[in-house]
């Protein structure tokens, strides 16, 4: 067992090394161009939900430009397996601290929305801040 398994670790590493940092940070820009732009889709979606014109949101601009880009990206099953192979998993934490701000950023506009202010000014909102905003004041999802 202990064998087979340092045999695994020896291929991974052969061939962990021989994918060109290039080819990684091709990866990587893939992968997050997509992701950006399934974000942007979903805050679009929900700002719909909520009736609110997608457009106000200046921020969501960026996400049209980087569909644009990405519209011309491979999209083969296959290349995502690779690329999520080349750049394997996120262990960073990342994640974590993403949704701890935007649980920070939705208190705020919950606390402004309290006292008879306007949570966001859809005009100035960070991609972050439309994502809070739609998470704390966007309909909840049906679950089907």
């Amino acid at each position: 067992m202990r064998r087979d398994l340092e045999r695994r670790l020896a291929r991974v590493e052969i061939t962990a090394s021989a994918i060109s940092w290039g080819d990684r940070q091709a990866a990587h820009r893939r992968q997050s161009s997509r992701t950006f732009v399934n974000v942007c889709d979903l805050i679009r979606e929900r700002l719909r939900l909520m009736g609110i014109d997608p457009a106000l949101a200046v921020a969501l601009r960026r996400g049209e430009e980087a569909a644009a880009e990405t519209a011309g990206m491979p999209d083969a099953r296959e290349l995502r397996a690779s690329e999520a192979a080349v750049t394997g998993p996120n262990f960073s934490g990342a994640g974590d601290r993403m949704y701890t701000e935007i649980a920070r950023i939705a208190d705020r506009m919950t606390e402004r929305f309290n006292r008879g202010e306007e949570p966001i000014n859809l005009g100035n909102a960070s991609l972050v801040e439309l994502l809070a905003f739609v998470s704390a004041f966007g309909p909840i999802a049906q679950v089907t």
